[in-house]
Formats: C-alpha cells, sequence, structure tokens
C-alpha cells in the first residue's frame, strides 16, 4: 500500500468515526429527547423538547450523509460542506455558551470537535487529492 493510499485510508476511518459521534447522539436524543443530553433535564418546554428531537433528526441526516461519502473521500463536495456545517455549528455551540453559561463538559468536548477537527479533515483531505490521481 502506497503511502497516499494508506493516508486517504487513515482519513475514511477519521471521518467515518466523525460521523459515528453526531450519529449515535442523534438517535439517543431523538427516542430520549433532553433525556439524551448530557447533563439532559425533563424540565423542558414541549416546544423545546419537539425543536430538540427535530434539529437531531438533521445531526442524524449529517453523520449518514458523511458516510455515504467514504468512498470518495479526496473528492466529496458533500463531505466539504458537511464538515464546512460542523464547524458552524461549533461556532454556534459557542454563541450559547457565551449567551447561556458553560455546558455539560461532553458538550464542551463536542465544540472543541467541531471547531479543530473540520478545518484539519479538510486540509487532510485536500492533501489526499492533491496527491491521488484523479
Amino acid at each position: 500500500m502506497s503511502h497516499i493510499d494508506a493516508s486517504r485510508r487513515r482519513l475514511q476511518w477519521a471521518v467515518a468515526v466523525m460521523g459515528a459521534v453526531p450519529t449515535v447522539s442523534a438517535v439517543g436524543e431523538i427516542t430520549r429527547g433532553a433525556q439524551g443530553v448530557p447533563g439532559g433535564s425533563p424540565e423542558v418546554t414541549p416546544t423545546v423538547d419537539s425543536s430538540l428531537r427535530y434539529a437531531n433528526v438533521f445531526k442524524l441526516a449529517w453523520g449518514v450523509t458523511v458516510w455515504s461519502q467514504l468512498h470518495r473521500v479526496e473528492r466529496s463536495p458533500a463531505l466539504t460542506g458537511s464538515l464546512a456545517t460542523l464547524f458552524v455549528g461549533g461556532l454556534a455551540r459557542l454563541r450559547s455558551w457565551r449567551q447561556s453559561g458553560r455546558p455539560h463538559p461532553v458538550s464542551i468536548v463536542a465544540v472543541a470537535l467541531e471547531l479543530v477537527a473540520p478545518p484539519a479533515l479538510l486540509a487532510w483531505q485536500r492533501r489526499v487529492a492533491s496527491r491521488s490521481t484523479p
């Protein structure tokens, strides 16, 4: 296996793991509502519960979309857009943190991943794409 192939395979694994985390989280939050959120509370309004479950369907779709692009990880506009969206989601969480206070430690880890991993994965994606044959 060449260095390019090995780097591509590692990128596929890294992206697959990044897709798994929100997918698993989304399933928990869709099925359990606010109790599925780390540090969750049953004391949310029905509207917040409804919105939370609804938004998590998109988080689930994000993970499925990412997984569907693994076979073309180095040249997928859908993957590029998905990673950019994940980064913007991290920015939204930072805004929430600033306005509403410090979130649960698991959410802090999520913010860190959302702000660090997408730029790193996009740079890696570009590197693999530039070294692979069209």
